[in-house]
């Protein structure tokens, strides 16, 4: 079993974490082209006048840290199997497990075995389906070169997650997905890789979480690629709830073939400094995907949130819908883009982004884009950011409610229309003890407080006008423009 590699990246240790893996020779060498890469490569520093993410998350000390740390052979800490219980699901039909640097646990539904299905993690997977790791890892979905950090992940992945779900295969039940980090000054480098085949469907939970005592840095680093094949159906979702001592890096993308659909949920409540981008390259006819995403953040915390919504192929369609509440001295970038290439007509695509700020003190710029290159073609963008409504308030406390209340009763308001569109109960329930746990400061459970509250609006006559963004209870959303 690999020991603890020393701190420090170099290529020297990517030679050492290929020869303890048994890896084959074309792994190797990918890892190594990989370290090239990273190494000519800029890290990027952001545009003028930004929030300054980009170059905080450049002056990270990467050297600190150690690229490999090992699980604890025996069984699972307490604590993943405490998370296990209150997971996002309640019953599913895989799981897998990756504690700091390894894969500690995985298990299938026999069934499925059957049918075809693979679930397994990626060293495994290198060994027993190199066709496919070769033809579909960091190729096309989020190639090896996309940026700096993606090309140290491919250098470094250890771990990570390998789905094939044979053509015709319907997997009713959410496989889970757990990566937890107990060790200070250590990386996750995890990687998943979801292969759809023809007329399939599968959703898919991952979940981040970190553990450990100390304000010493940790870094997550991982990457996921989603190929759907023809007339296949992904839904994906993840909840990331790092400590407040992690600094997150993580690029999702997923490439559509004809007819394929791809529906991302994201969840984003922890991290230090976390640099998300999030992409669907609808190069298939009929295409479709759907990004539902939520933060809350607070404290010192930065958030840079990228979309991209890459139109390529003929009747294609997307929407985005990004909603977030910022307190204390976070701050938070939001960059949306749609992009509609040349031929890709009878496109139809939404992008929507919205952020609450609770304190004076955050900072929230959200920057919707269009690159239109086809004449026939439906896309509406748009995007607000402010403080809560005085007068909103105003109306709420002269009702007898307190103003801590209100502020809750509104930001509730603002999180539900959002909410409401996340296919999974416990990750809406889970959500929602989240940002009253954040507001309160302190636990309660989600019969004491959101279902009250929607009690309260009907027996005291408050209407949803006055917990609403735009304060019109006709208006769940702003009116967007049309391109």
């Amino acid at each position: 079993m690999l020991n603890t590699l020393a701190p420090g990246f170099s290529r020297a240790a990517i030679e050492e974490l290929s020869r303890h893996k048994g890896e084959p020779e074309w792994m190797l060498q990918l890892r190594l082209q990989a370290w090239d890469t990273y190494e000519k490569t800029e890290a990027y520093l952001g545009r003028r006048g930004d929030l300054g993410t980009y170059r905080t998350f450049a002056g990270f000390n990467l050297q600190q840290l150690q690229p490999f740390t090992p699980a604890q052979e025996g069984e699972l800490p307490a604590q993943v199997q405490a998370s296990l219980k209150a997971s996002l699901v309640n019953e599913r039909s895989g799981l897998i497990i990756q504690l700091n640097s390894t894969v500690v646990h995985t298990e299938l539904n026999d069934e499925l075995k059957q049918q075809g299905v693979v679930l397994t993690d990626l060293d495994t997977a290198v060994r027993e389906h190199p066709e496919l790791v070769r033809e579909y890892f960091m190729t096309k979905c989020v190639p090896v070169a996309t940026n700096k950090y993606t090309a140290l992940h491919a250098a470094f992945w250890t771990g990570g997650f390998f789905l094939y779900v044979p053509k015709g295969v319907t997997i009713e039940l959410p496989i889970l997905a757990q990566v937890w980090l107990d060790q200070p000054l250590s990386t996750v480098f995890s990687h998943a890789l979801i292969i759809a085949d023809e007329e399939s469907s599968v959703r898919f939970v991952e979940e981040f979480d970190s553990r450990y005592e100390g304000e010493e840095p940790a870094l997550v680093n991982d990457v996921v690629e989603i190929h759907a094949l023809r007339e296949s159906s992904v839904e994906f979702s993840n909840l990331q709830d790092l400590g407040q001592n992690v600094w997150n890096m993580t690029n999702k993308n997923a490439v559509h073939s004809n007819d394929a659909s791809v529906t991302y949920v994201m969840a984003d409540l922890g991290g230090k400094v976390n640099i998300e981008t999030i992409g669907a390259g609808l190069q298939g006819n009929g295409g479709a995907a759907e990004l539902v995403g939520v933060f809350f953040t607070d404290h010192d915390q930065r958030y840079i949130i990228n979309t991209l919504s890459d139109h390529i192929g003929l009747s294609t369609n997307a929407e985005t819908m990004i909603k977030g509440v910022l307190t204390d001295q976070s701050r938070v970038e939001f960059d949306g883009m749609i992009r509609v290439r040349p031929g890709a007509q009878q496109t139809a695509s939404f992008l929507a982004a919205h952020g609450l700020l609770l304190s004076k003190k955050a900072r929230g710029e959200f920057i919707p884009g269009l690159e239109i290159a086809a004449n026939e073609v439906s896309a509406s963008h748009g995007a607000t950011s402010g403080q809560i409504d005085e007068e909103q308030l105003f109306y709420l406390m002269v009702r007898g409610i307190a103003r801590s209340e209100a502020e809750r009763l509104i930001v509730q308001g603002f999180f539900e229309p959002v909410l409401q569109r996340i296919p999974l109960e416990n990750l809406r329930a889970r959500l929602r003890r989240s940002i009253i746990s954040r507001m309160s400061g302190a636990y309660e459970t989600e019969a004491d407080t959101w279902v009250d509250a929607q009690e309260r609006w009907e027996i005291e006559g408050v209407d949803e006008g006055a917990v609403s963004l735009g304060g019109n209870p006709n208006d769940e959303e702003i009116q967007l423009n049309e391109y």
